[in-house]
């Protein structure tokens, strides 16, 4: 570890910069705020958002976009059509229909009803598929919406599983930040009285050297004696 970088301090990313500062702040601990120190904070906040704001310009950095990538020619041709208030041609349902020939008896059109009776079984061909398709729905489609409604509950447990490993993860750091900001804490708080009680001594011997000084001054001044010839010495 770099003896320059502060215990705990949790720094920037990248290289710093004269308007970087290091992250200091131990949220466990400091809890004696002022109102200074709240304004100074939410000045900084502000002054970060005006920095990363976005501007009207915000994507010049970036290429052209293709807008025709992905434009197909039939896409092309509805998008002319919209362009044009041309309404989407209707569906051609004449082949469902089931017309009977206008002719009947000895001079009808054989080839009329040929077509007639084509389209029949082509209808009732279509029917029976259609009667087949349901029964097989009928018959296998539930056990299937339940095999995939298990594979989204599968699906579900495991991302809820996910998302609680990640809060415990979590929560595991939160605790490990705090554990160790209490013990530094209990390390400040030894060192301060530690630096109290050493600043207190120096005071302590400071006025006793005053008053050593005061003493000498005055016995000096009653035996008469030069004391600058004992500091020359």
């Amino acid at each position: 570890m770099n003896q320059n970088t502060p215990m705990l301090a949790l720094e920037a990313g990248g290289p710093p910069t004269d308007a970087e500062h290091p992250i200091d702040a131990l949220p466990y601990l400091d809890t004696e705020y002022t109102e200074n120190d709240q304004q100074y904070a939410l000045a900084l906040i502000e002054q970060e958002c005006r920095v990363f704001r976005p501007t009207k310009n915000y994507l010049r950095h970036l290429p052209v976009p293709d807008y025709d990538a992905f434009l197909t020619p039939r896409l092309q041709e509805e998008m002319e059509r919209m362009a044009k208030k041309v309404p989407m041609p209707q569906l051609d349902l004449s082949r469902c229909d089931l017309p009977c020939p206008s002719t009947v008896g000895k001079g009808a059109d054989k080839n009329s009803w040929r077509k007639a009776i084509a389209n029949a079984k082509a209808q009732n061909q279509h029917l029976n598929l259609r009667t087949l398709n349901l029964a097989l729905l009928e018959e296998f489609g539930p056990e299937w919406h339940r095999r995939h409604n298990k594979d989204l509950e599968d699906q579900l447990n495991y991302e809820e599983e996910l998302v609680k490993e990640l809060r415990k993860e979590i929560h595991n750091v939160h605790a490990s930040r705090k554990r160790q900001q209490e013990e530094a804490g209990r390390k400040i708080t030894h060192l301060d009285k530690q630096w109290v009680q050493g600043v207190s001594k120096n005071y302590q011997l400071a006025k006793a050297c005053v008053e050593l000084e005061s003493e000498n001054e005055e016995l000096a001044k009653r035996l008469r004696v030069d004391l600058s010839e004992f500091t020359e010495a």
